[in-house]
């Protein structure tokens, strides 16, 4: 059973548009073939809580784990807090996408 959610951990990608006033944040699901579909919209925060509409986006998905979605949650609050402590900082989200092995993290923007 472990080996299985281990496996599953890198299969949703996050998406990331870093600014100095915002983050944008979505979720895609790479399949066998390195297929990728989008899950969700880009969310902006602060501009919007986007914790509660990816919650409430992804208790609309039944094919999505409970597990999985506690993964993904807890990955946007990862990319969040990392967001709020290093908002000036290229470098950082650089090194967040680079460093991640739990998680598959996709810079697609910095402004």
């Amino acid at each position: 059973m472990n080996e299985v959610c281990e496996l599953n951990k890198n299969i949703y990608v996050f998406k990331i548009i870093w600014g100095k006033s915002y983050i944008g944040l979505a979720i895609d699901k790479k399949s066998s073939g390195n297929i990728i579909a989008p899950i969700t919209t880009f969310f902006f925060w602060p501009r919007e809580n986007g914790w509660e509409l990816l919650k409430g986006e992804l208790s609309h998905k039944p094919w999505i784990s409970k597990e999985d979605t506690i993964d993904i949650l807890n990955g946007y609050n990862i990319i969040i807090n990392y967001w709020l402590y290093n908002v000036n900082s290229m470098k950082g989200i650089k090194k967040l996408v680079q460093d991640s092995s739990k998680y598959n993290f996709e810079l697609l923007g910095y402004f």
